[in-house]
């Protein structure tokens, strides 16, 4: 190898090697295991089965997976359901709370209650599965006075991730598991709960591999940026996809990168609602517009209205 060659390998090699050490844990939200089987499983051979409380103990099997993996952090998942009962979604004739300029009511659109949690909690993804099916299948052999029943007990589990940001399925894969024996005259077997639970964790295995492929490829190393927001007339409420950040000035909140809905609002003035994306740290200065405007000073004020954009390195 040549002197150009090696320098070359070295560079690259030392490139790798700064960029493995940057890059960061993906942090996951759980949420729960739907129960899609309709209840339904062979008694004869499962004996009782409550399909609702089997499917509850999915999120166990899916944890211990992505927890096996330094490359994942996981959530407590009493913190998300604190900050679900936290963030109360409103219908839209809701007023400003009194500790913010209650004297106006204002229009708030629902949003998905449980995505902005997620976001405030800073999850990358969230996690969800679903146990489809719990069936048997038979073949039954009569040949020469000989009689048998070859059962398959079929388990099948659906595993999505979703994006924090928008909801999107970043990745989603099936994953099954089945066991054959064998019944007879004389042999009668009946599967216990610890077998069945083995089935469950070898469905939801067989899923997380791709799934967890996938979300290591999709999250950057840096998924954060700080922004600053003023308005023209501070003090200002200022959310952010529904999550109230403070009043103006807000001075350098970490969110994270990607498409965000920001939502201005004061007494007196025009609420403003305006879709940004924010790929770098940013600065953003915010045009009120008075409501004592006539229809056609509005008009025109909100047609020339322009966020100010100040990228920030």
């Amino acid at each position: 190898m040549n002197k150009t060659a090696l320098l070359l390998a070295i560079s690259i090699l030392f490139l790798f090697s700064a960029l493995t050490a940057q890059a960061r844990p993906v942090r996951v939200i759980m949420l729960d295991f739907a129960d899609e089987t309709g209840g339904t499983a062979d008694n004869t051979l499962t004996g009782p089965f409550d399909s609702r409380t089997f499917a509850a103990k999915g999120p166990h099997f899916l944890q211990n997976s992505i927890l096996s993996s330094p490359d994942f952090i996981l959530i407590d998942r009493r913190d998300f359901i604190r900050q679900i009962e936290r963030l109360q979604p409103r219908d839209g004739s809701d007023p400003v709370p009194k500790s913010f300029f209650a004297t106006k009511e204002r229009p708030t659109p629902l949003r998905p209650t449980f995505l902005n949690a997620a976001r405030s909690l800073q999850g990358d993804a969230l996690i969800r599965g679903s146990l489809l099916s719990l069936s048997t299948s038979k073949q039954k052999i009569n040949q020469g006075g000989y009689r048998a029943e070859f059962i398959t007990l079929n388990l099948r589990v659906m595993v999505q991730a979703l994006d924090t940001l928008n909801g999107s399925v970043i990745a989603a894969k099936e994953g099954k598991a089945e066991r054959r024996f064998r019944q007879t005259s004389s042999i009668q077997n009946e599967i216990g709960e610890d077998e069945l639970l083995d089935l469950y964790q070898s469905a939801i295995a067989a899923a997380v591999t791709d799934i967890t492929t996938q979300l290591k490829g999709r999250v950057s190393m840096d998924t954060n940026v700080r922004i600053w927001i003023s308005t023209s007339a501070d003090p200002a409420m200022i959310e952010l996809d529904g999550i109230l950040l403070g009043t103006s000035p807000v001075e350098g909140v970490e969110v994270l990168r990607g498409d965000h809905t920001l939502s201005v609002s004061r007494p007196g003035y025009e609420t403003i609602t305006k879709k940004i994306m924010l790929e770098s740290n940013m600065k953003i200065t915010v045009p009120m517009i008075s409501d004592q405007l006539n229809a056609e000073e509005r008009k025109e004020a909100l047609s020339n209205m322009n966020l100010r954009l100040l990228k920030i390195n």
